[in-house]
C-alpha cells in the first residue's frame, strides 16, 4: 500500500512543479476562451486604457473570459507597466478593443524545464528517504551483534 502512495506522488510531481512559458499566436483570432493570456498593449491602447489601468501599461496577464473580433475581455491578474513595476490584480473584468493589443500570447506547458525540476525533486525525494530509512529498506550493517553486558550500578562483583 505504501509503495503505491509513493508512486502517486512521484506521478503527481511533474504536474504540481510544472514551469510555463508565454508562446507568441500566429493570430490572436485563435484564442478561446479560459485560456491563459498576456497581451502587450499599444502605443494607441495605453493612451486609450491609461484612464482605467493607470498610465504606461505595457502588458496585461490574465483568463481570456470572451473574444471575438473587434474586442477582447480578460479577468485580469497581473499589469505591467513600461517604467518596470508589476501589480497584482484579483482578477477584475478588463474589456477593450481588439487594435489595442500589439500581440496575443497563450501560456503553455515548457516540457524540458519541468521535467528538469520534476527530476531534481525525486531525486531529492529519494535521496531524504534513503538518508532515513522512510521504506523500510534497511542495508543491514546497523547490527550490533552480541547485545553488551547490562550497567549495574551495585559495583562490580566477581
Amino acid at each position: 500500500m505504501q509503495f503505491r502512495r509513493v508512486v502517486v506522488v512521484l506521478g503527481a510531481v511533474p504536474a504540481a512543479l510544472g514551469c510555463y512559458q508565454y508562446a507568441p499566436l500566429e493570430t490572436s483570432t485563435g484564442v478561446q476562451a479560459g485560456e491563459h493570456v498576456a497581451v502587450e498593449i499599444s502605443d494607441r491602447g495605453r493612451s486609450e486604457l491609461g484612464g482605467r489601468l493607470g498610465s504606461g501599461v505595457l502588458r496585461l496577464e490574465g483568463t481570456l473570459t470572451r473574444s471575438d473580433s473587434a474586442e477582447l475581455e480578460i479577468n485580469v491578474w497581473r499589469v505591467a507597466h513600461i517604467n518596470g513595476p508589476t501589480s497584482r490584480w484579483s482578477g477584475e473584468s478588463v474589456r477593450f478593443r481588439r487594435e489595442f493589443a500589439s500581440s496575443v500570447q497563450t501560456r503553455t506547458l515548457n516540457r524540458g524545464k519541468t521535467y528538469l525540476v520534476a527530476g531534481a525533486a525525486v531525486a531529492g525525494l529519494v535521496a531524504f528517504s534513503a538518508s532515513f530509512d522512510l521504506f523500510g529498506f534497511s542495508t543491514g550493517d546497523d547490527d550490533p551483534g552480541e547485545n553488551p553486558p547490562p550497567i549495574s550500578s551495585r559495583g562490580w562483583w566477581p
